[in-house]
């Protein structure tokens, strides 16, 4: 996993506060294993870019999301923060409904992928880097225009749960601002990187007036270049409720399909987080 340069910039605050749906589940899942970086795939060729950025983000990302969260201890350090958060992270959405959220876009791919879920007809909520929206804005100005629900991803994409709360909060300033600039509606959604999260990671996400969404369902879409096994493995997890954490990657975008397909077969509704 190669190391990221954390960009120094500070962004600002928003001024809206989700309000949050009854139907959303927050209580944490009863088996939580400690998240895990894993080596990054080597990108299938089977979805072209259709357009060069300008400029370049990080080639890969840092690492993938993998199994399912839970909170961690509180970086030891000499001005501790004493304010116990009450933040209750999201974990599901309502009865018979499925969400798809993509992480660690935008990509040269997210052009493909955007092209997909318009033949579907399937809306998604995308986790954006900061970076990664800065180097590709054309992708999220596409996305928001499409009607998809954009949420925040960090900047650099570190595991929070090994930075102070002040680094924590610079790297949450520093990605949101590059966001904020391409969305018109305000971005009320955040998703730590690895799902790792702590008391420090939480009470920056509730002073950005933000809701923190974590998953219930993990194919590691990331781990084959196979859209089939990414397909087999979606539909054999997915229930009422779902939270399915995937990926900015090739065959994941040729996995959507089947997906979509598969999960509306099954009786469910595909939303957004918060919709």
């Amino acid at each position: 996993m190669s190391t990221m340069i954390m960009m120094l910039l500070t962004g600002c605050e928003q001024d809206s506060t989700l309000e949050v749906p009854h139907t959303f589940v927050t209580e944490s899942p009863s088996v939580s294993p400690e998240p895990t970086a894993t080596a990054s795939p080597v990108p299938s060729q089977s979805v072209q870019p259709s357009s060069t950025p300008a400029a370049s983000p990080m080639k890969e990302p840092a690492g993938f999301e993998t199994g399912l969260p839970k909170e961690e201890a509180v970086v030891a350090e000499s001005k501790k923060q004493t304010k116990k958060s009450e933040l209750k992270p999201i974990y599901s959405v309502g009865k018979g409904k499925v969400a798809i959220t993509i992480d660690d876009g935008p990509t040269k791919y997210t052009a493909e992928l955007l092209k997909v879920l318009r033949e579907q007809n399937t809306h998604v909520t995308f986790f954006f880097l900061g970076q990664n929206a800065a180097a590709f804005p054309q992708s999220v100005t596409e996305a928001v225009y499409d009607g998809h629900e954009i949420g925040y991803h960090s900047d650099t994409h570190p595991q929070m749960t090994q930075m102070t709360y002040d680094a924590q909060n610079l790297e949450f300033n520093s990605g949101l601002s590059k966001l904020v600039k391409l969305d018109k509606q305000p971005v009320t959604l955040f998703r730590p990187p690895y799902g790792a999260y702590n008391n420090d990671t939480k009470l920056v996400t509730e002073e950005h007036h933000m809701q923190m969404v974590l998953w219930n369902e993990d194919p590691q879409d990331w781990a084959t270049n196979d859209p089939s096994q990414v397909v087999k493995s979606v539909l054999a997890q997915v229930e009422s409720g779902s939270i399915i954490v995937m990926h900015d990657h090739p065959s994941t975008i040729a996995a959507l399909p089947g997906i979509i397909k598969g999960i509306r077969s099954k009786g469910y509704t595909l939303v957004t987080v918060t919709h």
